[in-house]
């Protein structure tokens, strides 16, 4: 204790010092509002980590979350079941009675699988990309999109059976059953038989066709740029599906009953898996243009976008393709009978509120036409920032997203457990499942209670509306391409180093470029050549090489481009590069042949955290309290750019902002320090109140 107090002192004085310091100086630390506040992109990339928490099947285990594993693969030997002759023999050919259906997504926070909730979280996370072209690159997770995209569409394909002409036979169209809510525990130990629930020409339900149908045209969508033979697989079965769809009208709920009706319409499900057809030039252009909340023949949309009416996302996607003010006056007419958005009132309608406020984002930031200055955008802003934490709870209803969220979660995989009393029983989450939307609160407020399931659980078509809507938000106002990365560093949940493919963030400032020319007498030409690095992600101070491929034999000269304040390159005796990574930010690096031909890639430059390690000595002491306040107290000197040696480095910089409540590094970050090495604080960083 003794020691302790010495310390107190020695860390006031310091401080106080510093403070002084300041103010003799003249030097102004305001404070700032919370970035977190305004990070869209980091939201748009957390929320991906849903689908991958709902992820089943094979392939999971040391997949992007380190907590979830491989589960229910026995669904691959899932018993076939009742299916009339002709479907069943293409269904189980050797007539073993078992067909694999593993795979796809859970659907909220049990373990059954929808065909319809599974195809309209896919059609809505297809619609946030197709409204607003370039985001998912500019966050730095278009990658990560992908391969969501293809983990449920993979699924879709393998529960649609065609026959020998290339038409659908049958559809498995859900998979398990209301006794997969006796069970509370992680999925990876599920072990019962679940049933399978079949669609037929005899016996179909023509809403879950049509979203299926949407999803898989939806992912062609975006992957055909990437991945032109998948699209081309998807269109094949997006095609068939549709057209099962309309051929065979029918409602069939079995297994979808009590937890999903599709009774009220179908009709907007088909007409929305023509839209996502007809934009990828597999469909004629759709015929229904709503007139007076008309669709045509009766058809009146009167609810919200969501899996069980899609009128809405349809108008949106003809909105956005065609222009025609129709699409427009019949969004804003709904949206206005769904209570409006205005900035300083968060609509707080419905079960679940968070997904519906989400639907109704949708329809004001396509009003919105791209101006961020429009009312309505700003409106769509403000419901945003309401969900991500600026609410008298302060909780962020996108779990991990800012410093405080729910933690009652009604999510058997999060929030594994034994008891035989289910939800009320295992009421803390055991893991944070990184961006879950839940429900979140309503007009009577919240309840943090796992067994409140309306307030505290999330779903896919939860997460499909937020995407929307953040995607539009993150379009207009931007955020931090390197936030998500940085936090999938230090967070236990989250396995940082995995994969999802090779898109890197878009720069979108200008920067300084530089060229580096060789001359030997041979090189590349045409398309002979390709360029490949080992790494395209780095730590400061890091290094990658850099070659070339398809012509590697041939000595390489031309032109290089790319921001040497990001990255500098040096050639190697036997014509590799070394990129060496100097500052964080992202560079396109081009190479240019002299015939013309030129190839890139991208690489990435990230800051590894080390929290409280001001001076990057490998400790955090007082030493660092005292950089923090140097550099504040004197930038010239001791500031990122300072004249002295000792000033703090731009990983410094990072290490030191360890108060979650303000931006960049304050006289907070100072005090949370101490707070810290007098072990008033566990751990850092931390929001640091005033206190």
């Amino acid at each position: 204790m003794k020691n302790l107090k010495k310390l107190s002192k020695r860390l006031t004085a310091a401080a106080a010092s510093a403070v002084m310091a300041l103010t003799s100086l003249g030097v102004s630390v305001p404070t700032v509002a919370n970035a977190e506040d305004k990070d869209y992109y980091k939201a748009l990339a957390m929320s991906l980590y849903m689908y991958d928490a709902n992820a089943c099947g094979k392939g999971i285990t040391d997949g992007p979350l380190t907590w979830r594993g491989d589960c229910h693969t026995y669904d691959s030997t899932c018993a076939v079941g009742a299916l009339d002759g002709s479907a069943k023999s293409i269904v189980d050919p050797d007539g073993d009675g078992k067909v694999d259906l593993s795979g796809g997504f859970h659907d909220a926070g049990d373990h059954i699988k929808f065909n319809l909730t599974i195809g309209f979280g896919m059609s809505s996370l297809a619609l946030s990309d197709y409204l607003n072209p370039g985001v998912y690159e500019k966050a730095g997770c278009k990658d990560h999109l992908i391969y969501e995209l293809k983990w449920g569409a993979d699924y879709l394909m393998k529960t649609t059976f065609l026959d020998s002409s290339g038409n659908v036979a049958a559809i498995a169209h859900v998979v398990a059953g209301g006794n997969d809510h006796d069970f509370w525990g992680p999925p990876e130990t599920q072990t019962y038989e679940r049933p399978a629930y079949w669609l037929t020409a005899g016996n179909n339900n023509s809403a879950v066709c049509g979203e299926m149908a949407a999803a898989l045209a939806g992912t062609a969508y975006v992957v055909k740029k990437s991945d032109p033979t998948y699209a081309e697989k998807c269109l094949k079965y997006a095609k068939a599906i549709y057209e099962f769809g309309k051929k065979n009208v029918g409602n069939n709920t079995s297994g979808l009953s009590p937890f999903y009706d599709t009774e009220a319409q179908y009709q907007d499900e088909e007409a929305w898996a023509n839209a996502w057809l007809w934009i990828n030039g597999a469909a004629d252009k759709p015929t229904r243009v709503p007139k007076d909340a008309n669709y045509g023949d009766n058809q009146y949309d009167g609810w919200i976008y969501c899996w069980n009416k899609v009128w809405q996302g349809y108008a949106a996607l003809m909105y956005k393709e065609t222009g025609e003010q129709a699409f427009a006056d019949e969004l804003l007419t709904e949206l206005k009978k769904q209570g409006d958005l205005t900035v300083g009132t968060y609509n707080a309608d419905g079960w679940g509120a968070s997904r519906y406020n989400c639907a109704k984002q949708m329809d004001a930031l396509a009003l919105a036409k791209g101006d961020p200055e429009s009312s309505y955008a700003k409106a769509a802003k403000y419901q945003m920032d309401h969900i991500l934490g600026d609410n008298s709870l302060g909780y962020s209803f996108l779990l991990g997203y800012g410093d405080k969220w729910p933690v009652h979660i009604h999510h058997r995989a999060a929030n594994p457990g034994t008891d035989s009393t289910g939800a009320s029983g295992n009421p803390s989450a055991k893991y944070t499942a990184y961006g879950l939307l839940v429900g979140g609160d309503d007009k009577s407020g919240y309840q943090d209670q796992t067994d409140k399931y309306q307030y505290t659980e999330g779903a896919l078509d939860y997460n499909g509306c937020f995407a929307i809507a953040c995607a539009g938000i993150a379009n207009l106002y931007g955020g931090d391409a390197t936030a998500m990365p940085t936090l999938a560093k230090s967070a236990n949940e989250i396995n940082a180093d995995f994969k999802f493919g090779n898109s890197t963030p878009v720069v979108t400032t200008t920067t300084a470029t530089t060229s580096v020319v060789t001359t030997p007498t041979t090189g590349l030409n045409g398309s002979d050549f390709e360029l490949s690095i080992n790494r395209d992600k780095l730590y400061i101070g890091e290094t990658a090489t850099l070659s070339f491929s398809k012509g590697a034999n041939l000595i390489p000269f031309g032109n290089f481009d790319y921001d040497k304040n990001i990255i500098s390159m040096d050639k190697n005796a036997d014509n590799t590069f070394t990129i060496k990574a100097l500052k964080t930010g992202n560079t396109k690096v081009s190479f240019t042949a002299p015939t013309g031909e030129t190839k890139f890639l991208w690489v990435v430059v990230i800051t590894y955290v080390d929290p409280g390690d001001a001076n990057c000595d490998g400790q955090v002491d007082l030493s660092d309290v005292v950089l923090i306040m140097q550099a504040l107290a004197n930038p010239n000197k001791y500031g990122e750019n300072g004249s002295d040696p000792t000033h703090i480095t731009e990983t410094g910089m990072a290490n030191a902002d360890v108060d979650i409540s303000s931006e960049g590094i304050t006289v907070n970050d100072a005090m949370v320090l101490q707070l810290y090495l007098l072990h008033s604080i566990d751990s850092i960083p931390y929001s640091y109140r005033g206190k």
